[in-house]
């Protein structure tokens, strides 16, 4: 379950990085009206979308990273078992 929501925090981090480059070009343009909300709202969105990118990278490596450190660790339970043994 965490898996399918670390995609769509990367699905939507991709999102808001596209829209605010887009933001950003637009209020950089002359033509535009509003240029200062509009680049505020483009550094807002690139400022999320990175924010989000971040998280969404670092709970994919912590999910792959409990995955793998989560199997048995077969030669450990066998030393234990001679050295009960007597």
């Amino acid at each position: 379950m965490r898996r399918i929501s670390a995609l769509f925090e990367a699905i939507v981090s991709a999102a808001l990085l596209i829209l605010g480059l887009y933001l950003l070009l637009e209020g950089s343009s002359n033509r535009s009206s509003g240029e200062a909300a509009i680049l505020i709202c483009g550094a807002v969105c690139c400022a999320l979308g990175v924010m989000t990118l971040v998280s969404a990278i670092r709970s994919i490596l912590w999910h792959r990273f409990m995955l793998r450190h989560s199997s048995p660790n077969h030669n450990v339970n066998s030393a234990a078992r001679e050295h009960n043994r007597g």
